[in-house]
């Protein structure tokens, strides 16, 4: 697990490090610009370490100024060719940047107001940072769009001039960076979309924050890596299948059968001791055929469709509702009497949520614990919020939608964000070749395997959400990007399962 931090949280680690741990701004300005170096040398140098690269510094008057300046004096020092433009835009400057720029000065490094040639090997944007709180425009917009324009290889100090660090979106322009070095921790901007895009390569580098300090802010969002796969649940060589919980599938409907497949197959990759699916009759043989391992309930009108949802409550650990049922009347009675009966946690999904946004109250009357898996538009019809409004302060919505429902949401998009209304999970794995159908599908069977093997709602859609991730990363190396389908991604859970297995993570 690794914390990501937004622009409030990060200014607040570095005055808690330099006012309260006695550690001088100007030091972790010296050991940015020192991992920005190592990191240019790793790129440029690594065959040949007496190259003499050609490089344009960028900079305002700010610190993110002064980091850039001791890289420009770092560059130089090492024998390279450097050129600073100092744009001077800005009425205030940092003490910490007046420094550097007098030093840059007097060691001979040129400095002008302007950007006075257009080939360089190395072109670095130290204009604005993290700190940026409005649209860049005027001199700095021009500026940013001629370095743009410009040939060689591009670095972002600590986050590329134009991108809001806390929530990844373009203010105004952005310059375009091939590797952004960003310093202690990384910044949500540096993995929203569209700012990821932008950023290129991101390397975070240790600068010297203390941990104490970091972790008295205690960021909200964070991540997750390989390591987390330890929480897995393990298994008992005592066991049976009942060990493992039985789940109960609400899926599929007249005019939808994969839904129910997807889900089902997808619980039982995860570990699932049992699974029943309730579905229309006329899924029978589909069920069957695809999924012989489940049991299998069926309705063919309302009053047995309210049976079937009697029955899930009584006999099953957790329920899985929503996939493929449509909004017909029969659907519509077993979303309501699952989510007001059931004491089993229960993840509502697709269709489910659908009929919950036109009657929401619903929702708050649910008597265990539920986990709700919308898209991007799904989370819009349930909370009348905008689609562009979401996209543009993602993790926030979730958050709030958690708090106010007491529910656990995993908020599907190209970063899905997962809260339980007091903190935010992060997904980073994944791709674009999970946007295909029945992909949220397989997902909602993930969590709910994770669900009825053991983990709580929070941590089994936060884990959930990035096995998925994971196995549309293997899905994509099989099968390409373009090619793969839900069943591709269904098929890599076992993959990502053994993988944390033979690493003795499970």
């Amino acid at each position: 697990m690794f914390y990501v931090a937004d622009r409030t949280e990060m200014q607040e680690i570095d005055r808690l490090t330099i006012e309260e741990k006695g550690v001088p701004g100007i030091l972790l300005m010296e050991r940015a610009a020192i991992t920005v170096l190592e990191e240019i040398n790793s790129r440029l140098k690594s065959i040949n370490a007496d190259r003499k690269l050609k490089c344009l510094v960028v900079v305002e008057g700010g610190n993110n100024g002064g980091d850039g300046l001791a890289l420009a004096r770092l560059l130089y020092q090492q024998g390279d060719i450097v050129h600073v433009c100092y744009i001077n835009g800005i009425s205030r400057v940092s003490d910490s940047f007046s420094y550097q720029l007098e030093i840059a000065k007097k060691i001979g490094i040129q400095v002008t107001d302007h950007i006075i040639d257009n080939d360089y090997d190395v072109v670095v944007d130290g204009i604005f940072g993290v700190g940026l709180k409005r649209d860049v425009a005027g001199i700095w917009r021009e500026t940013i769009e001629t370095m743009n324009g410009l040939v060689g290889f591009k670095v972002a100090i600590d986050t590329p001039s134009g991108v809001d660090a806390s929530t990844g979106q373009i203010m105004g322009c952005a310059f375009r960076a091939g590797m952004t070095v960003t310093f202690g921790l990384n910044k949500r901007g540096l993995i929203f979309y569209p700012g990821c895009e932008i950023s290129g390569e991101v390397v975070v580098r240790d600068i010297g924050f203390a941990q104490a300090e970091v972790d008295r802010v205690h960021p909200v969002a964070y991540s997750y890596n390989r390591d987390d796969l330890c929480m897995l649940p393990g298994r008992s060589d005592s066991s049976n299948k009942g060990t493992y919980g039985k789940l109960a599938v609400i899926a599929g409907s007249r005019d939808m059968s994969g839904a129910m497949t997807f889900a089902a197959e997808a619980a039982y990759r995860m570990g699932t001791g049992l699974v029943k699916i309730y579905t229309h009759i006329d899924n029978k043989e589909i069920a069957g055929v695809r999924i012989p391992e489940a049991v299998l309930m069926c309705y063919s009108n309302k009053d047995e469709a309210e049976q079937c949802a009697r029955d899930a409550v009584e006999w099953s650990d957790a329920i899985l509702i929503g996939p493929g049922i449509g909004k017909g009347d029969a659907a519509r009675s077993m979303v309501e009497y699952i989510m007001c009966e059931a004491v089993q946690t229960v993840i509502a999904d697709a269709d489910a949520l659908n009929i919950i946004s036109e009657k929401p109250d619903i929702l708050g009357r649910h008597r265990g614990p539920v986990i709700v898996t919308p898209h991007i538009g799904e989370m819009s019809r349930l909370t009348g919020v905008a689609i562009p409004d979401i996209k543009k302060n993602i993790l926030e919505v979730c958050k709030d939608f958690s708090m106010e429902y007491n529910v656990v949401s995993a908020l599907k998009d190209a970063r899905t964000c997962v809260s339980d209304g007091r903190d935010v999970y992060i997904n980073t794995s994944g791709n674009n070749g999970m946007s295909t159908a029945g992909a949220g599908d397989v997902l909602a069977g993930i969590i709910a395997g994770l669900v009825c093997t053991g983990l709580g709602a929070y941590e089994a859609a936060k884990l959930g959400v990035y096995i998925h991730g994971l196995a549309g990363d293997m899905a994509a190396e099989h099968r390409g990007r373009n090619a793969m389908i839900a069943r591709d991604i269904v098929s890599a859970i076992s993959e990502v399962i053994k993988g944390a297995e033979h690493d003795g993570q499970q």
